[in-house]
């Protein structure tokens, strides 16, 4: 599923590095005809957006589309009557909705072996919470939610060796709202970790 991202920063930043739409189509493993449709409309997938955000070293989260300024400015009250939250029952409107928690589905695996059933956990905006699965695996997920109300999932993933933990790696994965977000990383011993993360914003009613 495409997501939308600022097409005018690919093209301010392509553009700053003196690259041709085919030069950034080639060291970012994407066709010409991609990069071409990115920057006339900003609709990506989220894999495409990664490649970006690699070849220009930065994160995923900085080429989301800015916030309008008019939004900014809107009176407060206007945002509050015109809150709509989609339930698992239904769509319900509310007086006010304050997004400060995310709760998240997590799946694990290793070497195509899951390691456990689905673990839930509900997690304060921009706070860590760890998993630890001792002799496999040490993983720390934490959560922001983005202006544009997807969640930036920032991980750190350590193996075991001997008696202490290696860190692995520190990816960072952009997932909307109910939409799982999937990495796939393979450890220096060899070791194949496969991270399913499906987010999902616990609004608070004020």
């Amino acid at each position: 599923m495409d997501m939308k991202i600022d097409a005018k920063r690919i093209r301010s930043e392509r553009e700053r590095r003196a690259w041709s739409q085919a030069h950034l189509a080639e060291v970012a493993g994407l066709s010409l005809r991609t990069v071409q449709r990115i920057e006339r409309s900003g609709a990506a997938s989220f894999e495409t957006a990664k490649a970006l955000a690699a070849v220009f070293e930065m994160d995923v989260a900085a080429l989301m589309p800015p916030v309008l300024p008019a939004m900014r400015r809107r009176p407060a009250w206007i945002a509050i009557a015109a809150s709509v939250v989609v339930g698992v029952c239904g769509l319900f409107i509310a007086q006010a909705v304050r997004a400060d928690q995310v709760m998240l589905d997590v799946n694990l695996s290793l070497n195509e072996k899951s390691l456990s059933q689905m673990q839930r956990l509900i997690i304060a905006d921009g706070k860590d919470a760890e998993i630890r699965l001792e002799g496999q695996m040490r993983l720390v997920i934490t959560p922001a939610i983005t202006k544009e109300g997807s969640v930036m999932l920032s991980l750190r993933l350590d193996e075991p060796s001997k008696a202490e933990w290696v860190r692995v790696a520190e990816p960072k994965l952009l997932a909307n709202d109910g939409d799982q977000a999937n990495v796939s990383i393979t450890s220096p011993s060899g070791n194949v970790f496969r991270i399913g993360i499906r987010p999902h914003k616990v609004a608070k009613a004020t």
